[in-house]
């Protein structure tokens, strides 16, 4: 791997696209998870790795090449996100709620499956879950990327476990999901 980043870092193209090879699905899951489509996701990527080409003397050897890649393709795909989602909503309330949880339903379901379901909930929703639940963001993290206060994250993501619950419980009891009601 050293090899591939000292070749990026001269601008080889064989290393960038050895890199690019090595890093495409990495990326591009990650990306799902702010992305509507797959089409939407690979515009994410694209535009983070071309991040990740042009800031690549800015990535430390010493530490791992994979957290800062994560980071940068995360912080580009919310970078898109805020461009192209002028429209989505975010909702302000002073605290968030717990829900419950139906016993045994998590361990049912592989995390495939459940990612797979978060792409049905609402954008708002599902970037302040993604940010929080799997990339491990701070609220105050999170409203600082997006824009936001710390009360709109909570609730985002109160909302987003809601709305995730009753998908997986509606895909676990049916076998489908019925997104009528949450797109």
């Amino acid at each position: 791997m050293k090899e591939i980043l000292e070749g990026c870092r001269n601008q080889k193209p064989a290393a960038q696209k050895q890199l690019f090879e090595a890093y495409y699905s990495f990326g591009i899951n990650i990306c799902m998870r702010y992305a509507d489509n797959r089409e939407e996701a690979e515009e994410m990527f694209d535009d983070g790795f071309l991040r990740i080409l042009n800031k690549i003397g800015y990535y430390d050897p010493d530490q791992p090449f994979d957290a800062w890649f994560r980071t940068v393709i995360i912080r580009s795909a919310i970078d898109h996100y805020r461009k192209n989602k002028s429209d989505v909503t975010f909702t302000d309330i002073e605290e968030a709620y717990d829900i419950g949880e139906d016993e045994g339903l998590i361990e049912r379901l592989s995390a495939e499956e459940i990612l797979a379901v978060v792409q049905f909930l609402p954008p708002s929703y599902r970037t302040a879950f993604s940010l929080h639940v799997v990339d491990g963001y701070s609220h105050a993290e999170i409203a600082g990327m997006l824009g936001i206060n710390e009360g709109t994250s909570r609730s985002n993501l109160a909302k987003a476990r809601i709305k995730l619950q009753e998908l997986l419980i509606n895909w676990v009891s049916n076998g489908s999901i019925n997104t009528r009601n949450y797109v």
